[in-house]
């Protein structure tokens, strides 16, 4: 009889054990402990610990997947990419014509980052309204310090791109306007190969 105890006894122990290590288990899971923040009401506290924005301006190596067009690629992780500062000549909007100089634009920056691996940072902001992440793209060995080092860059010098400074955006706005007279004063790219550059 003493040892049916005994056994019972350790029979619940044993399952109060489990009981408690299934619960905290359960409790640690983020869904369940955002859950518990909402009812408690620190859910924006508890949102904004979790959830913190990554700086745009942090230099980030990735692989590019292929370029849309003069001035946009895809990752191979499925994110698009805006160039920053810069403007090509459109080539796969909806319902608008391929610009003159267009298909050049895309060809040249095809022929730079396709299926390379490069280094990305961002200005103030992270996005713009399509969703597409802004930024600065570099081959690797260049300088993500030196703006001017930029495939966007490159792309302005040659006359493949207009600059187009959109902001809060504006922190290397005079190194590109800079880099585009140049281009205009030797009829470079669009500027020397299209009667009326940029024309909407």
């Amino acid at each position: 009889m003493f040892y049916m105890r005994e056994n019972i006894g350790a029979v619940q122990l044993f399952l109060i054990g489990f009981v408690v290590a299934v619960t905290l288990f359960v409790l640690s899971l983020p869904t369940v402990q955002a859950n518990f923040a909402e009812i408690l009401g620190l859910n924006s506290r508890y949102s904004s610990v979790k959830q913190a924005k990554k700086d745009p301006r942090t230099v980030e190596r990735v692989k590019v997947s292929r370029a849309v067009d003069g001035d946009t690629i895809v990752l191979e992780d499925g994110r698009k990419i805006r160039y920053l500062n810069m403007d090509t000549p459109e080539t796969v909007k909806e319902n608008t014509p391929i610009r003159c100089f267009g298909k050049e634009a895309s060809h040249a920056n095809a022929d730079i980052v396709d299926r390379r691996e490069i280094l990305m940072v961002g200005d103030k902001e992270d996005t713009d309204k399509y969703g597409r992440e802004l930024r600065f793209v570099f081959l690797l060995g260049e300088d993500t310090n030196r703006k001017e080092q930029s495939v966007n860059a490159w792309l302005v010098r040659k006359g493949y791109a207009r600059v187009s400074i959109i902001k809060p955006n504006d922190t290397f706005a005079q190194t590109f306007r800079d880099l585009e007279r140049e281009a205009k004063n030797q009829s470079i790219g669009v500027w020397g190969n299209c009667p009326k550059p940029f024309e909407e």
